[in-house]
């Protein structure tokens, strides 16, 4: 057996060792190297004193500690998922408005524009209110656009903070449960 296959198999007896019931001996091999073995394996065989593994022991208090910590976590998770559920819905919502808002603001300065240019005649009066129509047009609707964006987030809002509610609620009724199962 070549030295790294020899040191492999003793990590491995090493590490089943616990559940095994056998000794372990640490010897010397034939070219100085250690080996490990089930055997003794030569006159200068010290048998190796193998630490346990066993799950630790937890406190009622280190118990309790955790089951606190793992609470305000998922807690502050509802709250931090209510607060991305709110962005999402004001980009849904509010990003096609502001989008429509900017297009309808360049129309109205470009109505502006034409209306600083319109001469003192009749025509040119009939154009003017033409236009200043047009301006109220776009203002009234982009205001009606809002007003309708403004009652979407207010649903969404409800809809978010009850979704956070319910995690809440989840969240307490797990923990609770969990310290009366432990008491």
């Amino acid at each position: 057996m070549n030295t790294r296959l020899k040191f492999v198999l003793g990590v491995a007896l090493l590490a089943a060792a616990p559940w095994a019931s056998a000794q372990v001996y640490k010897c010397k091999g034939a070219s100085g190297e250690t080996v490990y073995s089930q055997d003794p394996c030569g006159k200068g065989a010290e048998p190796v004193k193998l630490r346990s593994i066993r799950a630790s022991t937890e406190t009622a208090g280190e118990a309790a500690n955790r089951s606190a910590v793992y609470r305000t976590t998922e807690l502050s998770d509802a709250g931090i998922a209510e607060r991305n559920c709110l962005q999402s819905e004001q980009s849904r919502i509010y990003g096609p408005l502001d989008a429509r808002a900017q297009a309808a603001n360049r129309q109205v300065a470009d109505l502006n524009r034409q209306l600083a240019g319109a001469s003192g005649s009749l025509a040119g009066a009939t154009a003017d209110a033409g236009i200043r129509a047009q301006i109220s047009s776009l203002q009234q609707s982009l205001s009606a656009e809002r007003s309708a964006a403004d009652s979407q987030m207010s649903s969404a809002r409800d809809r978010c903070s009850a979704a956070r509610r319910d995690r809440e609620k989840q969240v307490h009724d797990k923990y609770d449960a969990s310290a009366a199962a432990a008491n």
